[in-house]
């Protein structure tokens, strides 16, 4: 049999080698060592094991009778072919682990800084994800899936959801599971998901947001055919160009997919139901008269006296066209059409939150670029084109009456989504008429609340008058606006900044953090952060950074830095500085606003003195710096970055051009001091603008185009790119296009 000294030798070799493997495979991972060495220690192993038994087998051959010990050595020699053979699959184990590490150390991972450099997040987040699965442990991908994801949560009413989730950029939904489900991982982006929930055989598909809390309906509810449901929600914010409401709830409710077509309400007409009064809502007050039934409902009538839409003959639609919506109707008829089919006609908030209108802009130039506007016909009700959220024709072809009076005195009422009479611009503008208005273009859609017990106060919110053409509005003298001005300034003191150089910034860059006394009362200090390239030793001509909406959203600037490099890259590999400072109310700063949006309270008013008072001090410290050439600032802002600049480029005259995107004048109304068109009139920078002509955020017509008219630019140092079918979002390789060309422009050696 088998001696115990032969099993010592071969059993210590095997468990020598494993160990041997295992030890390598994490000194390689850990330190990265390229797998190209590691292949000369299997080799090296190998030829050991197979030396090693030669030499023992020819060892014990001398010392041996062949015939005493033939099936010992037969024994051993069947040991030592399993142990070799086993030691064949071992080091193809190890080897083709360690293979994968060298895919991942010298592919992968150069792939993914790649990525992430060029901004491209999503593909960052589900590639590391993937990853993570093979190599939980290596820590450059966990780093990289921090750096490119974010929590969001989610709450609903309702236990026993299904989740699933489809990251920006995939085509598949991934399953979460059931609620309750607190918080999951997706990108980093402002849009950056979409979320699947099915309860009851029913499937509701919402945006992104950070934070879901969804109402559902009561069990009990029939939801109609060809209706979309909405799951309640509470939004912090609602807007139209001009006017803002926060803090609205709404129930959920179903939606029609359809705007009413003729032939439905042909069956109105046809059942008698204009003469029947429990459809209509008479006696009712309108501007402080009181309107009854029966003399009411004479006066709508069509062509030849018969009761029905203004354009119908003899109560008959037009032929051929019993699927084209119905128009030419009052808000009274829509009212009591909705009546007659036990249905509701929309809220202005259950409209935006469907249309989307006023929720984001994110979609609009997808939605508008597909609508019925500036037209001159109707496309049918089940025409797909101009939708969001499955709801047809919710952008142009009839603008679709709402419950929700408009001014105090209750003369007119909401109507909204625009017709295919009017531009594309009344997608996202408010618009009311007198209650007995029936002119073409006036159609209805319907909806059905889904709960028993909700709040009806939103149903009759007075929308109150806002509209405002600034255009017409008289300026300030300069005196007067040197006194509005003056709110800016500050007492002379020394800087006293420190600078923290960071050890461990992505490699070939600097970044500095830089903080100081605020040039106001405050127990939080200003700071912010400079960026550039470490390739270049002549002065950096600096660019000054204001940042968009989100830095009022977002209560952290972690991440920051990394999106400043991968946004500004192309001019930062140029031998630019890029410059953005902590603006008092942004990120992590002091809060008192919680809005970008103007309003005529001391906190906005305040909100803006601070900031515009933290610009101009960061410009003291940027002048004080040799490394800069400060003749050449520059000024960058997108969206609201760019309106403030209507503010910032009159407070201070130091920055030599400024390009902006996505800008314009708010028409809300603050305290005078800080009304942003006294202070646009002023500016005299050089600017390069770009937007969109179907920006659903900042309005293209009543935002765009009055900064164009007040704007005190020299023309000849102003230009303004209108793109066609672009909404909010401005195409980046547009931006690097003209912003480098631009600064040159107005740069001196």
């Amino acid at each position: 049999m088998l001696n115990n000294k032969y099993l010592q030798i071969v059993g210590g070799f095997f468990a020598l080698t494993l160990g041997i493997l295992q030890g390598i495979d994490w000194l390689f991972k850990k330190y990265e060592i390229d797998n190209y060495y590691f292949n000369l220690i299997l080799i090296a192993i190998f030829i050991v094991l197979v030396v090693g038994l030669i030499y023992y087998f020819y060892s014990l051959k001398l010392k041996t009778n062949k015939k005493s010990y033939s099936k010992s050595i037969l024994l051993k020699i069947f040991l030592g072919l399993f142990i070799f053979v086993s030691f064949l699959f071992i080091a193809n184990y190890f080897y083709n682990i360690n293979k994968q590490n060298s895919i991942l150390v010298n592919d992968e991972i150069p792939k993914i800084i790649k990525l992430y450099d060029e901004g491209k997040v999503s593909k960052v987040f589900s590639s590391v994800k993937k990853l993570l699965t093979v190599y939980p442990n290596n820590e450059i991908l966990k780093n990289y899936f921090n750096k490119s994801s974010k929590y969001v949560y989610l709450k609903t009413d309702k236990s026993n959801i299904d989740v699933s989730v489809m990251y920006n950029g995939d085509s598949l939904y991934n399953y979460l599971g059931k609620t309750p489900i607190d918080s999951f991982l997706v990108p980093n982006l402002w849009n950056s998901h979409n979320l699947k929930l099915e309860y009851n055989g029913l499937l509701y598909f919402k945006e992104s947001s950070d934070n879901h809390d969804y109402i559902f309906p009561d069990e009990n509810l029939n939801i109609p055919d060809n209706h979309k449901v909405f799951l309640g929600r509470s939004f912090n914010r609602m807007w139209f160009q001009g006017l803002e409401f926060n803090k609205i709830n709404i129930s959920p409710f179903s939606m029609s997919k359809y705007e009413v077509s003729n032939e439905q309400y042909q069956k109105f007409v046809d059942d008698g139901g204009y003469n029947n009064p429990k459809y209509w809502d008479f006696p009712m007050n309108v501007g402080g008269i009181t309107y009854d039934f029966n003399s009411t409902t004479k006066k709508f009538v069509g062509k030849y006296g018969k009761s029905g839409p203004a354009n119908w003959s003899y109560g008959k639609h037009p032929n051929g066209l019993e699927n084209h919506p119905v128009t030419g109707i009052s808000w009274f008829e829509a009212r009591a059409y909705a009546n007659y089919m036990e249905l509701d006609i929309p809220n202005v908030f259950q409209w935006l939150y469907a249309s989307g209108a006023g929720v984001s802009g994110i979609y609009d130039a997808k939605v508008l670029s597909n609508s019925n506007f500036n037209s001159n016909q109707m496309r049918n009700v089940f025409d797909q084109r101009g939708s969001n959220e499955e709801i047809n024709n919710i952008a142009g072809n009839v603008k679709e009456w709402l419950t929700n009076p408009f001014g105090e005195n209750n003369i007119e009422y909401s109507i909204l989504g625009g017709s295919f009479l009017e531009p594309s611009y009344y997608y996202k503008n408010y618009s009311s008429l007198p209650p007995f208005d029936r002119s073409i273009g006036n159609g209805i859609r319907l909806i059905n609340n889904l709960k028993k017990n909700r709040n009806e106060s939103i149903d009759k919110k007075i929308i109150p008058d806002f509209y405002r053409d600034i255009t017409k509005e008289p300026d300030v003298s300069d005196d007067v606006f040197e006194l509005f001005k003056s709110q800016f300034d500050y007492k002379d003191y020394p800087l006293n900044t420190n600078i923290v150089i960071s050890d461990s910034f992505q490699e070939g860059y600097t970044l500095e953090t830089f903080s100081m006394v605020a040039p106001y009362e405050s127990k939080e200090k200003l700071y912010g952060y400079i960026i550039y390239s470490n390739q270049y030793k002549d002065k950096y001509d600096p660019v000054i950074i204001f940042p968009s909406a989100s830095a009022i959203v977002r209560k952290t600037d972690e991440f920051l830095t990394d999106n400043l490099l991968n946004n500004f890259k192309y001019l930062i590999d140029e031998g630019y500085a890029i410059i953005h400072p902590i603006y008092f109310n942004t990120y992590s700063r002091e809060r008192i606003f919680n809005s970008w949006v103007p309003d005529e309270s001391e906190e906005y008013k305040e909100m803006i003195i601070k900031m515009g008072m933290d610009y101009k001090r960061s410009l003291d410290y940027i002048e004080t710096r040799n490394d800069f050439n400060f003749k050449n600032l520059s000024y960058y802002g997108y969206s609201l970055g760019s309106r403030y600049a209507n503010f910032l480029l009159a407070i201070d005259l130091r920055a030599k051009s400024a390009f902006i995107c996505s800008g314009g004048l708010r028409m809300q109304k603050p305290k005078k001091e800080v009304d942003e068109h006294y202070y646009l009139r002023r500016v005299k920078t050089p600017i390069f603008h770009i937007v969109g002509k179907l920006d659903g955020t900042l309005g293209y017509e009543d935002i765009f185009i009055p900064w164009k008219k007040l704007v005190g630019t020299n023309r000849e140092d102003l230009i303004t790119l209108e793109l066609e079918g672009i909404g909010h979002g401005i195409p980046r390789d547009t931006i690097i296009k003209y912003h480098q060309g631009w600064i040159e422009k107005y740069s001196v050696n």
